[in-house]
């Protein structure tokens, strides 16, 4: 009878260590996130069974902030990130969910939070959908799409 009281002690204590040191790991980096203003018509596509998603547009020659995207294209809120490659014109992707935006409508926003993909430079990972603006006519630096707004993705 003791040896078990024994053994249940030093059962339970182990448990409450591998717990303990289990909720103390620290979680992988994750890389930061970006906004990213599109304009539609964007088409989504649908690969691997659907296990894929990826969204194609273009390259906007201005920022957000300066310009709005046009028709099928995308833009940094204020200039390229670190690491990234956006050169006007040339296509890119976004690779996730965009939830219930699947294909953009032609003159809709859309701002989304983004991340550098490991699959190459001209995709991008989709981590957050900020807001669905709808159709935005002005450049983006109306309240609350303005410098500070940026902040939002971090």
């Amino acid at each position: 009878m003791i040896k078990s009281r024994w053994f249940a002690a030093a059962g339970a204590s182990a448990l409450c260590f591998a717990t303990v040191w289990l909720t103390n790991v620290p979680a992988p980096a994750q890389e930061p996130t970006y906004p990213l203003y599109c304009r539609g018509p964007l088409k989504t596509s649908h690969t691997d069974g659907g296990k894929t998603i990826k969204t194609g547009f273009k390259w906007a020659k201005e920022s957000a902030l300066k310009e709005r995207p046009g028709a099928g294209q995308c833009a940094w809120a204020e200039s390229t990130p670190p690491g990234f490659e956006s050169k006007p014109d040339t296509e890119a992707t976004l690779v996730g969910n965009l939830g219930p935006f699947d294909d953009l409508p032609v003159g809709t926003t859309l701002k989304v939070c983004v991340t550098k993909a490991s699959s190459g430079p001209e995709n991008l990972v989709v981590r957050q959908i900020l807001r669905h603006m709808g159709h935005a006519t002005s450049p983006f630096h109306i309240p609350p799409y303005s410098a500070e707004a940026v902040e939002a993705c971090a």
